[in-house]
């Protein structure tokens, strides 16, 4: 059985393509062969090297990405590859709903029998013309998708009508290999030693894309006020991203050159969460960050923005914040208290949560073969 992982986005460091590599390396593909989409490029060649370990292929259409932007220009290209190619299946992913509802289209036209839409993140907020892009592209998008998926009912909800939710939505949940995320103070020790920083050492953690959605400039406020308390703190920050550079300029405005850890993409994200005392996520949107549940893995308390989806609160020591700029000291505050007890054992609560990795390959399986 052929099938193809097709992104809306660039192949990188994101949680879609997390969720998708994560999909290959735990699921039985006895009898599947699977190939990866993406209309831009990609900058990540581990995971390069994965899906072609896997016996699949890569194409990259080698499009300009502009995030924010209207997606019309990869109509042509999709449906000119896919005239070219014959899949038994055609598993879409985006952030964006007309990069789903133009895929599913052009799958649909292509004659591809099973077709599935998958929703990763849910909106900031409800406008007009978010309301409007899903009316108009829910009506490109209606007849053609087989399946509709996504990694929680908000992420839905933000892509797909009340009705389909309610009777179609199925609920693929981010799980993650426990065994590889769980607490192991071997490796804390040895990535601290590494990363230079003192075992007494408050480090605050997060992981993700730096871009607007992402809210790092609100990291770095929270570090400063730890500073400004005399706390001896550190913020480790993994990804990189187009506001990478007003970041690294706030840190220099701010005074947290060195206080301010800068690592990049990384391949072993597992190895990084062993060496941080409290995750942090305080993104402005959100649909069911796989970032979040991997920190929960690795035994680190967490402090989520209020604007994510309480779905995602699986263990004892998560909290969730406001992120206007009166709640600073709040996060602030928080971080200290949670610091002294990571490294709890969560695998029993994440699998009876349904966030074992092997599980949610399982059922992805079952929908391809189905």
């Amino acid at each position: 059985m052929k099938i193809l992982e097709m992104f809306g986005e660039p192949v990188s460091n994101g949680g879609q393509e997390a969720f998708v590599i994560n999909m290959l390396r735990h699921m039985d593909l006895d009898g599947l062969s699977v190939d990866v989409l993406t209309p831009y490029y990609c900058d990540n060649a581990y995971y390069k090297g994965i899906i072609e370990q896997k016996g699949g292929t890569l194409y990259c259409l080698g499009l300009d990405f502009a995030p924010g932007k209207n997606r019309f220009n990869l109509i042509a290209p999709l449906k000119k590859f896919l005239s070219g190619h014959s899949y038994d299946a055609v598993h879409i992913h985006s952030g964006s709903i007309s990069v789903l509802a133009e895929g599913a289209r052009a799958a649909k036209r292509a004659g591809v029998k099973k077709i599935i839409v998958h929703s990763h993140c849910a909106a900031e907020k409800i406008t007009l013309k978010h309301i409007l892009i899903k009316f108009v592209m829910g009506a490109v998008m209606r007849g053609c998708p087989t399946h509709y998926v996504a990694c929680s009912k908000v992420a839905g909800l933000s892509k797909f009508s009340k009705r389909i939710v309610n009777k179609k939505l199925i609920i693929l949940k981010n799980g993650v290999d426990l065994k590889e995320f769980g607490f192991n103070g071997e490796i804390r020790k040895k990535m601290r030693d590494s990363l230079g920083i003192e075992q007494n050492c408050i480090v605050l953690g997060h992981v993700g894309r730096f871009s607007y959605q992402k809210n790092h400039e609100y990291l770095l406020s929270i570090l400063k006020a730890l500073k400004g308390e005399g706390a001896n703190a550190k913020l480790l920050l993994i990804g990189s991203g187009e506001t990478m550079p007003q970041i690294r300029e706030g840190c220099k405005n701010l005074g947290l050159d060195g206080d301010v850890l800068f690592i990049g993409n990384v391949n072993n994200v597992n190895d990084y969460l062993q060496a941080m005392d409290v995750f942090l996520l305080p993104s402005r949107f959100e649909g069911l960050p796989i970032v979040g549940v991997e920190a929960q893995a690795a035994g680190l308390p967490c402090i989520f923005s209020d604007g994510i989806t309480d779905e995602v609160n699986l263990t004892p020591n998560v909290c969730y914040l406001p992120i206007d700029q009166n709640s600073i000291s709040l996060w602030a505050q928080k971080a200290l208290a949670l610091a002294p007890i990571s490294g709890a054992d969560n695998a029993a609560a994440l699998k009876k949560s349904g966030f074992d990795v092997f599980d949610t390959a399982q059922k992805l399986r079952s929908i391809y073969i189905s």
